[in-house]
């Protein structure tokens, strides 16, 4: 298949995956699951712009790698370390080392 030809055929999949999107609003269509994410034809979109520009895959890497990892400030484990600025004061609890 020539570059055009993909191009032309990732248009014609847009379109139609717009139509299906359309379709399920309407008429709530039992084959289509529900909007989560981003669409399919901009995945494949995204795709053929890494195939041309070969550093946008470290892009598509981060950001697939960042939808994984949970970004949580207090994961439920006492804190090592607690700084108090305003009374000048800064207390370092070692972990317990194994018997």
């Amino acid at each position: 298949m020539t570059i055009p030809g993909l191009v032309v055929g990732l248009v014609a999949f847009a379109v139609l995956d717009h139509a299906g999107l359309w379709a399920h609003r309407k008429f709530r269509l039992p084959w289509r699951r529900d909007e989560v994410g981003r669409p399919v034809s901009a995945i494949a979109v995204g795709e053929l712009d890494v195939f041309f520009q070969g550093t946008h895959r470290n892009q598509q890497d981060q950001r697939s790698s960042s939808l994984i990892h949970r970004d949580e400030e207090n994961d439920a484990a006492p804190p090592h370390t607690t700084i108090d600025l305003d009374a000048g004061t800064a207390v370092i609890r070692l972990p317990p080392t194994p018997a």
